[in-house]
């Protein structure tokens, strides 16, 4: 079976990827976190010590310095793939995992659903046939415990549909033509929530995504790495996995 490693194995997101693996035909060998453990899973806290088979790795963390420099080194020891599905990284961090792509396969998407990826193309596809003439705003919703603020996956489907100088975050006072609006809400236990509005003169036309469970970012980081494993060194994205998918 398929070996695939853990960055961030005790986070609610590594817990989930545990407990469904064998469905996708992965075993679990080991994990990296800040605080290592000695349960049935083998998880260290220095990845110089790493010593189980990695065929894949798989990153559902918080982006840290000491949290890439274990996924550089082991991705590089270990020759293995890497999904990185981690979102908040700076230009710096960013600049680093394109870096390593020119080593090994680097996957990194700010959403591993793949309806969300169905999202964004729809999205793009409204955008083109309705042209300049409508305002688009994104309204994102997660748990209270979500760290970084907007979401990967609002910044995800705002780059797809603006350039990033047009994008404007909690937006206070008037809005300026060409702009895109992104909306954060945080609050209880919502898992993930995106909805994007386009508003015209006299109609609306609203396209929305709802994650129900971790479940289904589990199942979207399994099929990236397995897409991985037949990869060359690129760096690939979530249209990368559904053109592949789609061809199957």
């Amino acid at each position: 079976m398929k070996k695939a490693f853990l960055i961030g194995i005790n986070g609610k997101m590594g817990k989930m990827l545990c407990s469904c693996a064998s469905e996708y035909g992965f075993e679990i060998s080991g994990g990296f976190d800040m605080a290592a453990s000695n349960d049935d899973i083998p998880v260290f806290d220095d990845a110089t010590k790493v010593n189980v088979p990695i065929d894949v790795i798989i990153d559902f963390s918080r982006p840290s310095t000491s949290i890439l420099s274990a996924i550089e080194y082991l991705a590089k020891k270990h020759s293995a793939p890497a999904v990185i599905a981690t979102t908040g990284f700076c230009d710096a961090d960013i600049a680093r995992i394109n870096k390593l792509s020119e080593t090994v396969p680097v996957f990194r998407s700010g959403n591993m659903s793949i309806g969300v990826a169905a999202l964004k193309a729809a999205a793009i596809a409204v955008k083109q046939i309705l042209g300049d003439g409508f305002d688009i705003e994104i309204v994102e919703k997660h748990h209270n415990q979500k760290a970084d603020s907007p979401s990967g996956t609002a910044l995800l489907l705002a780059d797809a549909l603006s350039d990033r100088n047009d994008q404007i975050v909690n937006r206070t006072g008037k809005r300026e033509h060409g702009q895109l609006g992104i909306a954060s809400v945080r609050g209880g236990t919502v898992v993930g929530e995106h909805e994007i509005g386009f508003y015209g003169n006299d109609e609306i036309i609203t396209l929305a995504h709802s994650a129900r469970s971790r479940k289904l970012f589990a199942a979207g980081a399994f099929k990236a790495a397995e897409f991985l494993l037949s990869a060359s060194p690129a760096l690939y994205d979530m249209d990368d996995l559904t053109e592949r998918l789609n061809k199957q």
